[in-house]
């Protein structure tokens, strides 16, 4: 195999497939990328573009606000969270005000004719804007409540990767670049120390436990999930005060806390055709129970099937 050569840059092509968001936005790269590009960025660039869900993840630059109450009853560990801490936050959301995109392209496998025939694109996204928590206040008895926002910095770094093939297309009379893997999402917040160790997912004889989010998942292997069967979610991170919460495309809400650094929701797969993702985001204690720690947070975002997958023609069957 031939050592991956890796670029690092912009296209205008890609301006089109990520920008759809009226908040803040740039994309970064150096000197002139579009002078500079050859047939093959180009060409990946285009294949990219034109299969947006595969980039995108619908849920992290969601401003949907999320209830600190957990999920199900509030027993064991959740019952006693943040009974000592130095507010007591009722709702919380993030608001993005500024996007930067960049794109790393890297190259390998060459064939007899010098070209690659395969490459790995790395998206980069840095989120920057605020944390927010609605804080309930200490009132006398009797009066009306009353609370106000406290409002952290917000930086975040978003990451998924894609997997791209140079194959022949029946009917072409030379080859193309197809998707063949996609990544899961994984965002960190500056200077984070949270972290999820692994993600298990199961339904029905379905079990799995993802250790690695942006290890390849082959669009043919996506996860499979039935049409509004429940999924039983256990996340594991590092500490068992950390705050855990399920994101989907239209529901946010907290993880149950078991006690012993696992968390458990479970939710029900949408009865509608096509990829879908679904989020965990790991918050330490102090991001939503201390106003003056700071916001320390990390979230994977995971690709799953409902119905089957099309593809692009000519894709290839690994």
């Amino acid at each position: 195999m031939n050592t991956p050569h890796r670029l690092g840059f912009t296209l205008p092509l890609l301006l089109g497939l990520l920008a759809g968001c009226s908040r803040q936005t740039s994309l970064t790269g150096p000197g002139n990328p579009a002078a500079g590009s050859s047939p093959d960025q180009a060409e990946v660039a285009s294949a990219v573009a034109a299969q947006p869900s595969y980039v995108d993840d619908e849920l992290s630059e969601s401003p949907d606000r999320t209830s600190i109450a957990a999920s199900g009853s509030a027993s064991g560990a959740d019952a006693t969270l943040g009974l000592e801490s130095a507010i007591q936050p009722t709702t919380f959301w993030r608001e993005i005000r500024n996007v930067e995109r960049r794109f790393e392209f890297a190259f390998s496998d060459t064939d007899s004719a010098g070209r690659p025939t395969t490459a790995v694109v790395t998206v980069h996204k840095r989120f920057t804007g605020s944390f927010n928590i609605l804080v309930a206040d200490q009132v006398p008895e009797g009066s009306p409540p009353q609370s106000h926002v406290v409002h952290k910095a917000l930086a975040d770094h978003w990451v998924r990767r894609l997997l791209l093939r140079r194959v022949q297309v029946p009917g072409e009379a030379r080859p193309a670049w197809r998707v063949v893997a996609t990544s899961g999402v994984q965002i960190t917040s500056r200077d984070a120390v949270t972290r999820i160790a692994s993600l298990r997912i199961q339904s029905g004889a379905f079990d799995t436990t993802i250790t690695e989010p942006l290890a390849f998942f082959r669009l043919r292997r996506i996860i499979k999930l039935d049409p509004l069967a429940e999924v039983t979610l256990t996340a594991t991170t590092l500490r068992a005060d950390d705050i855990v919460l399920l994101y989907l495309r239209d529901h946010r809400m907290r993880f149950h806390n078991n006690g012993d650094g696992t968390f458990t929701a479970t939710f029900q797969v949408p009865d509608r055709t096509g990829l879908h993702h679904v989020g965990v985001n790991a918050l330490s204690n102090g991001t939503l129970f201390d106003d003056q720690a700071p916001y320390d947070s990390q979230a994977w975002i995971e690709p799953y099937l409902v119905h089957p997958l099309e593809l692009a023609e000519g894709t290839p069957l690994e």
